[in-house]
């Protein structure tokens, strides 16, 4: 019976001819903007491929809620009509047929400068006004070339400078120059295309006029490929003339030049390159808190006669005359013809997690200035800061628990600081001067705060494309976290020449403003032969071989400054090393030593990055005395199904061993990683989950004095949903299904914390009731802004008296503004995701 339909239909199929399907028979999604992440007023558009004549889309947020809906006519990009700040899926209908990706929408990041790299871009070749100006190397004459800015290639942006040089006639050389700002640089990066030069040659002028010359070797591709350069004084075939004339480097930079050699072409008297994306990079200052800059009184400082010792007199003024900055000075005066001890000026403020102290003093009496510091939990640590001289000077104050004349009393009293501090005095004593009266003036007393750096795990070492790093720097981050395998660099015994590839990612972060952590590791065939990747050095030869690895690393890019002595010693030691604490102190001290001789400014990242079940590893290796050979602690504190707020134990006990076995001094911990996995594997957590731990361990852990969280990791590495490796990212894979590189909710959670952190500092920790965060934080301007969730339960209303408007903005970006009612009070909705809340006016925030 089959038989005898299907002859039939096959007959009718001959009578009529092809039937056209009702449906498109294609459809597909891509993204137009890297990642389908968009910016505050940018238009949100996605690549559309289908053959329907038209279709139809809606686009839901987090929760599932459609948001917005609409349809039009088939065509290769399709716009969407969402504006609002937060992550959303999109779905597309073409007949019977449904595509769907992600996309987000962000606040764009701030430009304001921030601990870690600043970047000053000096040549996107927009415009003209840059200042570019062509010289035809007239010193040699012949040559003839223009510069001219080019709309038909680029590296970014619509327009790339393009440097064209013709000796034909003659001639040795054409430059590209400009001036430059006075910026403090240590760097400069840039892209380059080139049909077929070899080499370019690129001049700095430093401030004395000085021109420092080198090569920069090309790769002979003719795709547009990066240039970094991170020694002015220095490089292949360098050289030096005008100005000072003495080979060394003398800041900042007043000139930039680039320079197409006729030498530089082969087989040809004429060439040209494509510049853009020129970016000068420099560390930016520390931030600091401003204690006392005393040019009003509502800064809350206030005499003190030392009562306790009765007899003194003095007074606290406000002196005009010859302030070191600003329009007046701090003004202390003390009289002991009566008898005591000392007179002081003091202040309490809102707890500042402080790294150091600095002051200006001024005094033509005093041999020292006594300073008293209270820390959280009340003990007061005292010392004197020895004076020279009789003009205003510099003091500056690395050591809270210790110094010149230290003692301690009240509170812990047991000699160790418990930051933050929470109140300060400085005092004019009687011993300190000849006679019985004396004044000092004291002026910017500021504290330098915890270089807190949010940022990312990545793979660009291992098989990642450099091409989505744009997208992590979009993110907010200021650090990333990579590596440059030992095997790969030293493929011959002594020669050391590292991946192209670790050049690309590093000179790409410097151009976003990343700041780089590197980690030396595993193991390499040439000594101590593995049987796998993961084993380790395991005799002194071996871990020779490795020191000097790791300081070829440091000496090959001077722009790293962090260098961390493998990865998870405690997990992935295989091999005769066995994982053991003694086995990675000999290696961590071996490494400490040589690159330290060789490149003192590094910072030594170590400690076998234990995790929470490895705290017994970490108590052993502080015994042997690991502590001595690095500067900071790494941590590794997963916990999977566990909320974030569970870190802060994991964090204390490893600076209550670090203290322990440290003389009671603290050593700076470091998250390098922590995250939590989407998926289906075991473990894993939905990905709105994700989004919301992400942002409140981020938030939490500098109210335990970690300076630096790096999540793992940046990108899904790949597209099992089972697999836990596949699945930690912020950004989808490229090749999944809903596009490559598009955002998971958590990269929009993580980018809203991560601008409201940047530049901020931690103030203190707040319990407003019924189970709620409250963190306090001043931003990066000084605005005070708060970060309020809930470890669980369900929402919360929370009432801010205010005396103005309030801004919130939510996990997912979205802003708005509340004013007060008439009893100056904002009632505002928070649970279980971080909300912020920001405004001068905010006085208070609590539960009912």
């Amino acid at each position: 019976m089959r038989r005898t339909l299907a002859l039939a239909l096959g007959v009718l199929l001959l009578t009529l001819g092809t039937i056209t399907p009702a449906h498109a028979a294609t459809l597909a999604l891509t993204p137009i903007t890297l990642g389908n992440v968009f910016t505050d007023g940018q238009a949100v558009k996605v690549g559309l491929s289908t053959d329907a004549a038209s279709v139809t889309w809606s686009a839901a947020d987090v929760n599932g809620t459609v948001v917005a809906t609409g349809s039009q006519a088939a065509a290769s990009t399709l716009q969407l009509s969402v504006t609002n700040r937060g992550w959303y899926k999109l779905t597309v209908q073409a007949g019977t047929l449904t595509a769907q990706t992600t996309f987000a929408i962000l606040s764009p990041l701030s430009t304001a400068p921030v601990t870690g790299v600043t970047s000053t871009r000096i040549g996107d070749f927009e415009n003209a006004a840059e200042g570019w100006t062509f010289y035809p190397g007239s010193e040699f004459p012949g040559a003839t070339g223009g510069f001219a800015l080019d709309t038909t290639d680029n590296h970014s942006g619509t327009h790339a400078g393009k440097l064209s040089g013709d000796f034909s006639a003659g001639g040795a050389y054409v430059s590209v120059t400009r001036p430059l700002p006075a910026v403090a640089a240590n760097s400069v990066s840039l892209w380059a295309r080139t049909p077929n030069l070899s080499f370019l040659t690129f001049r700095l002028t430093d401030a004395t006029g000085q021109v420092h010359q080198q090569r920069l070797t090309l790769s002979g591709g003719t795709d547009w490929q990066p240039l970094t350069v991170t020694r002015f004084d220095g490089g292949k075939q360098y050289v030096h003339f005008g100005g000072a004339n003495d080979g060394v480097w003398h800041g900042p930079a007043k000139q930039i030049e680039v320079v197409l050699d006729k030498g530089a072409i082969s087989g040809a008297t004429s060439s040209s390159v494509s510049l853009d994306d020129l970016t000068l990079s420099s560390p930016a200052p520390a931030p600091t808190t401003p204690l006392g800059d005393y040019e009003s009184t509502a800064e809350g400082w206030s005499f003190y006669p030392g009562s306790e010792f009765p007899g003194a007199t003095g007074s606290l003024s406000y002196d005009t005359a010859s302030p070191q900055s600003g329009a007046q000075s701090a003004k202390l005066t003390g009289d002991f013809t009566g008898d005591g001890n000392y007179v002081a000026l003091q202040r309490t403020f809102v707890p500042v997690n402080l790294n150091a102290l600095s002051l200006w003093v001024k005094s033509s009496q005093l041999s020292a200035l006594g300073l008293r510091l209270t820390d959280a939990t009340g003990q007061v640590h005292q010392q004197r800061l020895p004076l020279t001289g009789t003009g205003w000077q510099q003091l500056n104050v690395t050591r809270f628990d210790g110094g010149t004349g230290y003692l301690h009393f009240g509170g812990a009293n047991d000699g160790v600081w418990h930051g933050p501090a929470t109140a300060m005095m400085l005092t004019l004593d009687k011993s300190s001067i000849s006679g019985t009266t004396a004044s000092v003036n004291v002026d910017a007393v500021a504290a330098t705060t915890p270089r807190s750096l949010v940022g990312a795990s990545t793979h660009f070492g291992g098989s990642w494309s450099p091409n989505a790093i744009p997208l992590l720097a979009q993110t907010g981050a200021r650090g990333a976290r990579d590596e440059a395998y030992w095997s790969a660099a030293e493929t011959t015994a002594g020669t050391y020449s590292f991946p192209a590839k670790v050049d690309t990612y590093l000179q790409s972060w410097q151009s976003n403003s990343l700041d780089p952590l590197l980690i030396a590791d595993y193991g390499n065939c040439l000594y101590d032969c593995p049987d796998q990747l993961f084993n380790a050095p395991y005799t002194d030869a071996g871990r020779a071989a490795f020191a000097n690895y790791a300081d070829a690393l440091a000496t090959q890019y001077p722009q790293v400054h962090n260098l961390a002595v493998w990865n998870e010693w405690d997990v992935n030691a295989a091999g005769p090393a066995n994982k053991t604490p003694d086995s990675y102190l000999a290696l961590l001290k071996a490494t400490y030593t040589k690159v330290k001789a060789n490149h003192p400014d590094v910072t030594i990242v170590g400690g076998g990055d234990t995790d929470v079940t490895q705290q017994a590893w970490f108590q052993v290796f502080c015994q042997l005395g690991g502590l001595k050979y690095l500067d900071v602690v790494s941590i590794h504190p997963y916990n999977y199904l566990h909320a974030p707020e569970g870190l802060g134990a994991a964090i204390d006990q490893v600076r209550a061993t670090i203290r322990q076995y440290n003389g009671g001094v603290d050593k700076p911990i470091w998250i390098t990683e922590a995250g939590w996995f989407t998926g289906t594997a075991q473990a894993s957590v939905d990905e709105a989950t994700q989004a919301m731990y992400l942002a409140r361990a981020q938030l939490n852990v500098p109210g335990h004095d970690v300076d630096r969280f790096y999540m793992y990791d940046f990108k899904n590495d790949g597209v099992d949903p089972a697999a836990q490796e596949d699945n930690f990212g912020l950004v989808h894979h490229e090749a999944d299904a809903l596009g490559a590189y598009t955002p998971k909710p958590a990269y929009v959670a993580y980018a809203t914390a991560a601008r409201q952190l940047r530049g901020a500092t931690f103030l203190g920790k707040e319990y407003p009731g019924n189970g709620l965060i409250d963190q306090v934080y001043a931003a990066n301007d000084g605005t005070p802004f708060r970060a309020i969730w809930a470890a669980s339960g369900a929402n919360s209303t929370v009432t801010v008296k205010a005396t103005g408007p309030v801004q919130v903005t939510s996990l997912y970006g979205l802003s708005y503004t509340m004013s007060p009612d008439a009893n100056g009070q904002v009632s505002v909705t928070v649970g279980v995701w971080p909300t912020y809340i920001s405004g001068t006016n905010v006085t208070s925030v609590t539960a009912p």
